[in-house]
């Protein structure tokens, strides 16, 4: 009798199995679903391994953007044994080596030393941590390689000088046809270069660069990037010859010139420009370059064009004693969207020279004495669409300007 109630029963679940997935499969043919296609009923926990998927058969384009977010696949999940194939040695960062100096406690005492006992490559890159205290510039006379980031701990606790009094180590640091140098956290004061490269593209950042007796840094046929640096009390702050290098959010002040570029073509944005004897960016026998969003006040005068046609847009030049923006001969530049304001001599001034002015406020500029504008000599410039009080001058060309009332300026 046992047995037949457990062989009934049996029967019955069997009978409800094939109702409940007969409705399983009733439900799922309101989802759409075009052949070849299995419903997700049909499929249970494990049931499709590896080799249930053709090679390929899962893609990208399949999988959305490309990022599988399954909660099935725990962290640590795949491991190394589980990945065949290579990872190219171009998507791996080898770390770099870190050597210390110190005065002491680390791997050497001189910066120098350090440097002189390495051998940098780009596959296995140097990283000189310089510990706090001063590095005698007599001593050191820093000589760079490639590939190495030579890091201080700050530029108020890490100082290279040249304290003979005014004999002047020829350069602090020199960077001589090399790649892939970082120069960050000194001061590097009292030499006749700061920091001299040549043929060269160092990353300059954090530094403070003040009282040599040539430049804070003098670029040859360079294209450094110097970002974040004080540059301060130099004879000339920057220095460009034949080079590009990229100028930024530096604060560049009390030197002769703040930045002086010769047959150069440099990115100057964002730095403040302020308190220099001389120009605040003196630009000779240089084209094509941009000056961009920079504070350039209370030098003796604010850019000097000579020869030289950069783009000159978004700059606040104000307060300077001399001239605003200086136009010399054989100079077309575009001066664009400028607030050229309160400086002691001409806003902007122009001899045999054809500048662009459109969209700039110049106005309170010229004293007593000289004018928001002055076209002197032959220049032709093109002046539209600017505010400004008053122009010597009539060679000129343009329209839809105003004065500070809104009124129309006078005619070019």
């Amino acid at each position: 009798m046992k047995n037949k109630v457990l062989a009934l029963l049996s029967a019955f679940i069997f009978c409800m199995t094939l109702g409940l997935k007969d409705a399983m499969a009733a439900a799922a043919t309101d989802v759409a679903c075009k052949n070849p296609c299995i419903n997700s009923f049909e499929i249970q926990d494990g049931q499709v391994g590896n080799a249930d998927i053709a090679d390929g058969a899962v893609t990208e384009p399949k999988l959305g953007t490309g990022v599988i977010t399954n909660t099935k696949i725990q962290d640590g999940a795949v491991t190394d044994a589980k990945i065949t194939g290579h990872i190219s040695a171009s998507k791996l960062e080898k770390p770099a080596n870190v050597i210390v100096v110190g005065k002491s406690g680390g791997d050497f005492t001189s910066i120098q030393t350090a440097l002189n006992a390495i051998n940098p490559t780009a596959n296995n890159p140097y990283i000189v941590k310089v510990m706090p205290g001063i590095y005698s510039a007599l001593t050191e006379n820093i000589t760079m390689k490639s590939y190495v980031h030579l890091q201080g701990a700050g530029a108020d606790v890490t100082i290279i000088e040249d304290s003979s009094g005014g004999a002047y180590i020829y350069e602090i640091i020199s960077i001589d046809n090399l790649t892939n140098v970082t120069i960050s956290g000194f001061t590097i004061k009292g030499g006749y270069y700061g920091i001299h490269n040549i043929s060269s593209s160092p990353t300059i950042i954090d530094n403070t660069i003040t009282g040599n007796g040539h430049s804070g840094i003098y670029n040859v046929s360079s294209s450094p990037t110097i970002i974040r640096n004080t540059i301060v009390g130099n004879s000339s702050g920057i220095r460009n010859n034949s080079s590009s290098p990229m100028i930024s959010a530096n604060s560049i002040t009390g030197n002769s010139n703040g930045i002086t570029n010769s047959s150069s073509s440099p990115t100057i944005s964002g730095n403040t420009i302020t308190g220099n004897t001389g120009t605040g960016i003196a630009n000779a026998t240089s084209s094509f370059f941009t000056i961009n969003g920079n504070t350039i006040v209370g030098n003796s005068a604010g850019i000097s064009n000579n020869s030289s046609s950069p783009t000159i847009s978004g700059n606040t030049i104000t307060g300077n004693t001399g001239i605003g923006v200086s136009n010399g001969i054989y100079s077309a530049p575009t001066i664009i969207g400028n607030t050229i304001t309160g400086n002691g001599a001409s806003g902007i001034y122009m001899s045999y020279s054809s500048p662009t002015i459109i969209h700039n406020k110049i106005t309170d500029n010229g004293g007593t004495t000289n004018t928001d504008i002055y076209v002197h000599d032959t220049a032709t410039p093109n002046i539209s669409f600017n505010i400004y009080d008053d122009i010597t001058g009539s060679t000129g060309v343009g329209l839809y300007n105003v004065n500070s009332n809104g009124d129309s300026a006078p005619t070019p």
